[in-house]
């Protein structure tokens, strides 16, 4: 499960920063997870929580997760569509295979709120 992996290197940067403004504690985590960023998100729902009391600041954190679909744009008609895989979207204004991802693999976090 690298999601785990993924949880404790963030935890690793939520703490530094939290220590850079002299926080208490972390309240909150809000994280964007694309739809096809290979992340299974109950799996890093359950790392989060089960690893957040072994990190310092982290043990009353809130996680929130930003879900981002999975968005393409067309080369040939300009259409921005969604889909539900990668493989091989079709616009599905012209039919053309000539698109490129605008959004989808994000794996960020957005901000973080604290107690100082």
């Amino acid at each position: 499960m690298h999601e785990t992996s993924l949880v404790m290197g963030m935890f690793d940067n939520i703490v530094k920063v939290a220590e850079e403004e002299n926080a208490k504690k972390v309240l909150k985590v809000r994280v964007k997870i694309g739809k096809l960023a290979g992340v299974v998100i109950d799996s890093f729902i359950f790392a989060f929580d089960s690893l957040k009391g072994e990190y310092p600041y982290m043990k009353d954190a809130v996680l929130e997760i930003v879900e981002v679909p999975a968005v393409y744009r067309c080369f040939d008609c300009g259409e921005e569509f969604e889909v539900d895989n990668a493989y091989f979207p079709e616009c599905p204004k012209c039919g053309s295979l000539n698109v490129m991802m605008i959004s989808g693999e994000e794996l960020e976090v957005v901000d973080i709120e604290i107690d100082v």
